[in-house]
């Protein structure tokens, strides 16, 4: 067999293990790229966080009404004279890493505590513009006020310190704070 002969049986016998090598790299690099990180909730902007609301939340399923937990992390809401409200984590618990909290709450306040709070939102009270319900746990239906809500980014950012990321309504006829906050 000549030199010409050899080389071209040669190609053909690695032409399919050079196929199948090529083939094993776009699956391996098909499958690294699925794995690619992406931010975490918890470092999400505020406009962001939305997209953590869809991850899946979990908890005890509890309604709680101590105001405690609720006024520890929300100074705002001092001077609460009830709260309906629950909490647990959102994603999958199977997955390391840090947690993210949610807490979806109802909270009267007294006169003086909501006029401040109303304060926040200048020129959205008794506007007639109605702010849209965020998506809160069905277990909380019984304990929403009906509105119309008022809504203001000053009253989501007073609310959103130490890490949380919260949106706020208000209720003018119960003096009713309703939250939803994410936060590690």
């Amino acid at each position: 067999m000549d030199t010409t002969a050899r080389m071209h049986d040669r190609r053909h016998r690695l032409a399919p293990r050079a196929t199948v090598v090529a083939t094993v790299v776009v699956v391996v690099a098909g499958l690294l790229a699925g794995c690619a990180s992406s931010p975490s909730p918890d470092r999400t902007t505020a406009a962001s966080a939305s997209a953590s609301d869809s991850a899946t939340r979990s908890g005890t399923g509890e309604i709680r009404h101590e105001l405690g937990p609720l006024t520890d992390r929300f100074p705002q809401l001092a001077t609460a004279l009830s709260a309906t409200w629950m909490s647990g984590t959102m994603g999958d618990e199977r997955v390391p890493g840090p947690s993210t909290y949610w807490i979806d709450a109802v909270v009267v306040l007294d006169e003086a505590g909501f006029a401040e709070l109303l304060a926040l939102a200048p020129g959205e009270a008794g506007s007639g513009a109605k702010a849209e319900l965020p998506d809160l746990d069905p277990g909380l239906d019984d304990a929403l006020p009906p509105g119309p809500f008022v809504r203001s980014s000053a009253l989501d950012d007073a609310f959103s310190q130490d890490g949380r990321s919260t949106q706020v309504l208000l209720d003018d006829a119960t003096s009713s704070v309703i939250l939803t906050s994410r936060f590690q």
